[in-house]
């Protein structure tokens, strides 16, 4: 088991570091435990079909849950469908409450073995695919280097953003430095810190990429594909070092744009908890010296985070408040001031219900015996990054990110100019002309092993050929893996669902209005209910947002309804698309596109068939 100090630092390990044989070797020792395990007990698989809704999903969806995970396959740019691991929360939170789908669950009680021998033919398919994705991703950051064209997106050093280095260090940053500097002495010498600066320098200098073995070049289906530690990645891991290294050199001070202490008294720090924070801050710095002399590759940028937080708890314990790294991802999804303000009650909601949470977390943090740990630090400071947002945005009337908090504080700065290759143009051509190779090459097997087809390769056809590819002699996998060939229409979501045999137990799971319906019309006069509740003007269960076309009507309640329903909706979107024909060069179109929409979300209510369910925005989960 890893040490309890570096649990954290392990989040940012790269995955395609994994090697072939150890992720082989994590499967067959799960595989070997099931047969130590007792068959009497039951699991249960569940095959979940999820109902039709507005754009790409109007078919429908699949998925196969394993308890606390669902996978599924997706559609992707590029026409190749690919296998999805979800927490099982975050799928449904995804599709039954932002989506508003109801979801159809037949589960199906299988022998622990038979089970997990399933599972793990799922997750270990899931891997080769995840490891196929990085060695395309690895080939696209060798170009972009190659290339370098200024501020590419691809070309970045994590964790460096943390730090300003033109500012003038505060002198408790300058003494905790010199503090780290002291302990890097004792352990590795006087000279440490210059000769390493020198020495990765002269490594920069000297990177040359090197042909890819054939055998990282292959992909099928089954098997796994290593990844070499490549030019792009070893040369963004030493210049990331040579940064860290320098940056401590020179005692740099945090980004003011990237910490802040939020207003409310909770986080105020007694003077016990100032001292535990005193223990925590000296714990890392040990951990730092120690990180520096890591076999890991990317260490630079976890010892970039890891010396953040050490000088953000400098700030903390001058201050006597909690001072936190921003951790929300940089492409995180921004709302504007209006739309905070529309859905002011809502973020309301979450702020408080954040501000409970921390409140517990802070408790726990500082209440136990033993130093705080990395992982428990950096849960308390996520969500305090949650709530902070919230809070700023509120108070403040501005744009908020409504998601994207992470554990660590990984904010970058594009390569430096001055440390980019230093290749000539005919050694750039060369090496440019041989990972352009690779990528036509990975890129036409991407497309003969994962090429989407609307009837022979979809969401539903792909669980069955991945469980077809299972030896098994359990007769419920094996009918389950030929549904399509039985069935003419279970290639359809709706279709396989009905399909399935009657060992199935089958139960509806209500969509997220469904379920705000059920409670209305338990506590409240029904009629009073559906007067209010079946129009999108009225209704207190729904509020119309931009992801949804126009419509009046819900006509997924009652099928008797819905050719009514939908008719008066098709007169309201055909008037909305009229309306956008004339207000074209005032809108660019948004009307337009959104009377149109309306239109073919109607058109099947007329034959008794709903699409459209209305989407919900900025929803907890779950939400009451």
């Amino acid at each position: 088991m890893m040490p309890k100090r570096h649990v954290i630092l392990a989040d940012i390990i790269k995955p395609s570091r994994l090697s072939k044989r150890t992720i082989q070797l994590f499967f067959l020792l799960s595989s070997l435990s099931c047969f130590h395990l007792p068959l009497l007990n039951a699991q249960v698989l569940d095959y979940i079909y999820i109902t039709a809704s507005e754009g790409n999903a109007s078919g429908g969806h699949t998925a196969l849950r394993f308890d606390n995970e669902t996978y599924h396959f997706q559609h992707y740019d590029g026409g190749i469908i690919r296998l999805v691991k979800d927490p099982s929360n975050d799928f449904d939170f995804q599709y039954r409450y932002l989506e508003n789908r109801t979801f159809h669950q037949a589960s199906l009680d299988l022998n622990e073995q038979d089970y997990a021998q399933l599972h793990n033919h799922f997750s270990l398919r899931f891997l080769q695919q995840q490891q196929q994705d990085a060695i395309g991703k690895e080939i696209k950051l060798n170009i972009a280097l190659l290339n370098s064209p200024p501020l590419d997106p691809q070309l970045k050093i994590w964790g460096a953003g943390l730090f300003n280095q033109q500012a003038v260090p505060r002198e408790t940053v300058a003494l905790t430095t010199d503090r780290i500097k002291q302990q890097i002495k004792a352990k590795y010498g006087a000279a440490y810190l210059a000769n390493s600066i020198k020495r990765l320098k002269s490594e920069i200098d000297t990177l040359l990429p090197e042909p890819w073995p054939q055998k990282s070049l292959q992909f099928s289906e089954g098997s796994f594909s290593a990844i070499p530690y490549s030019f792009a990645s070893h040369y963004l891991d030493t210049v990331s070092k040579l940064l860290l290294l320098e940056t401590i050199t020179i005692g740099a001070e945090l980004n003011q744009q990237f910490y802040f202490s939020p207003e409310q008294s909770l986080f105020n720090l007694s003077q016990a908890e100032i001292s535990k924070l005193k223990s925590f801050q000296k714990l890392l710095a040990t951990n730092l010296v120690v990180l520096l002399n890591s076999q890991r590759p990317d260490w630079g940028s976890a010892a970039f985070i890891l010396y953040a937080r050490i000088l953000s708890l400098d700030l903390a314990i001058e201050s006597g408040k909690l001072v936190l790294l921003d951790t929300f991802k940089e492409t995180s999804p921004v709302i504007s001031k209006s739309e905070v303000s529309r859905y002011k009650a809502k973020f309301l909601r979450q702020q408080k219900n954040a501000l409970s949470r921390i409140a517990q977390l802070k408790k726990n943090l500082f209440t136990q015996s033993d130093t705080p740990t990395e992982q428990a630090y950096s849960h308390l400071e996520m969500l305090s990054n949650y709530y902070h947002e919230r809070e700023q945005g509120l108070q403040n009337q501005q744009s908020i990110r409504i998601s994207g908090e992470q554990l660590l504080a990984k904010k970058s700065i594009p390569l430096p100019a001055e440390l980019l290759p230093n290749l000539t143009q005919l050694e750039r051509a060369t090496h440019l002309a041989r990972f352009e190779a690779y990528r036509i090459n990975i890129n036409q097997q991407m497309q003969a092993l994962y090429s989407y087809d609307l009837f022979t390769r979809n969401c539903v056809t792909e669980i069955m050929s991945t469980i077809n590819q299972l030896s098994t002699e359990n007769k419920h996998i094996q009918d389950l893996s030929q549904l399509t060939d039985k069935d003419i229409i279970a290639f359809i979501p709706f279709g396989s669902f009905h399909a399935l045999s009657k060992d199935y137990t089958k139960k509806t799971l209500p969509s997220y209005r469904h379920q705000q319906l059920e409670k209305m019309y338990r506590e409240e006069n029904n009629a009073l209910v559906f007067l209010r509740e079946f129009n999108t003007l009225s209704a207190s269960s729904y509020q119309y947002n931009d992801q949804d076309s126009s419509f009046l009507f819900f006509t997924d309640d009652t099928i008797w309804t819905r050719p009514i329903f939908g008719s008066i909706n098709l007169i309201a979107a055909t008037t909305m698309s009229l309306y956008g024909s004339l207000a074209l060069p005032f809108d660019s179109g948004r009307a337009l596109k959104d009377g149109t929409m309306g239109i073919l979300m109607s058109l099947p209510e007329l034959t008794f068939f709903n699409i459209r369910k209305g989407s919900y925005k900025h929803l907890s989960f779950p939400e009451n």
